[in-house]
């Protein structure tokens, strides 16, 4: 174990996200088949499903972790700066791959979560359409950069296509300009159906932790009246 801790090297690859960086250990992180899958965890609570995300968020100044095939990506609040970050970081992945560990809990990984890119028999013919250019024409693009994205709708009424940025992506000032003359431009350009994009990664995540509080405060009820 040792000496596979002494010979692993992990580079850093910057991203548009000043507040984001990419840790590549030089092994596969979350799989082995080439599978474009990432995994983001935005909080403590949904990161104890890791081990290393686990151990990641009790770094000071850590908002968001992402796993992709070959790299960690890792978010950070702005008035925390990387020089003082990155140590910690480094030995916390050096650490976990060199001991060998699974990268999720047990009880985590039973099945792989579908992704939002699998074309599903109930989906329309534009919304396979949009499915394949978002997997082949920008998910490559937004990966290397340390982000991923989700599909979430297409209003067919309106044109409108829903997504979610992840990882790098999130909170990163570049991703407007991306999203609108990227990602809707090529759209557009090949689906004449759609007009405009939407990222509502945030509205998303703010509804799933409203749900929580009311999770939370029920158990509490709950819990009294025993």
């Amino acid at each position: 174990m040792m000496a596979a801790r002494r010979t692993m090297f992990i580079q850093t690859a910057t991203t548009p996200n000043e507040d984001a960086l990419q840790f590549i250990p030089g092994v596969p992180v979350l799989s082995e088949d080439g599978s474009k899958r990432t995994v983001e965890f935005t909080s403590p609570r949904e990161g104890l499903k890791s081990p290393l995300a686990t151990r990641l968020f009790a770094i000071e100044g850590v908002k968001g972790i992402m796993y992709g095939s070959d790299f960690v990506t890792v978010r950070k609040d702005p008035d925390f700066p990387w020089q003082l970050m990155k140590p910690d970081i480094y030995s916390a992945i050096m650490d976990h791959f060199s001991s060998g560990r699974a990268l999720m809990r047990e009880d985590d990984q039973q099945g792989k979560p579908a992704d939002s890119m699998d074309v599903a028999d109930h989906d329309s013919e534009i919304v396979a359409e949009i499915k394949e250019l978002l997997e082949t024409r920008v998910r490559p693009a937004i990966q290397e950069d340390g982000g991923d994205l989700d599909f979430v709708s297409f209003n067919e009424g309106t044109g409108i296509v829903k997504i979610r940025l992840r990882g790098a992506c999130r909170g990163c000032s570049s991703s407007t300009v991306t999203l609108k003359h990227g990602v809707e431009g090529m759209l557009s350009y090949y689906i004449p159906e759609v007009s405009g994009v939407e990222d509502v990664g945030d509205e998303l995540e703010a509804q799933a932790n409203k749900e929580f509080e009311k999770l939370e405060k029920s158990l509490a009820s709950d819990n009294k009246q025993d």
